[in-house]
């Protein structure tokens, strides 16, 4: 029997599943960010065009607004995160036990 390997690939999966709700921020730089209002400043997560400006996850919310000035902020919202990776986890189920 050949084994077949079966791998999605959830880098971002925060800003992806905040710009299917945002579909007028596809084109712009976003990140997924804490709030800096209670010294949680560190991007969490950030979508292509972000990360083409040198954005990284984990570095703060001004590191990242100096690589990116226009760099689009988003709170994270958990919720809607725990949804979408049922979701994924649902396709993982038809293919395999594990």
């Amino acid at each position: 029997m050949d084994r077949i390997i079966f791998h999605c690939d959830c880098n971002s999966f925060f800003a992806s599943v905040e710009l299917i709700s945002r579909p007028e921020l596809r084109d712009k730089p976003v990140a997924v960010c804490g709030d800096p209002a209670v010294r949680h400043g560190i991007i969490l997560a950030k979508n292509e065009l972000a990360k083409g400006f040198g954005v990284k996850t984990a570095e703060t919310i001004r590191e990242a607004k100096q690589k990116c000035p226009d760099l689009v902020l988003l709170p994270p919202h958990h919720k809607l995160y725990r949804e979408y990776s049922r979701k994924v986890n649902a396709i993982y189920d038809q293919y395999t036990d594990l």
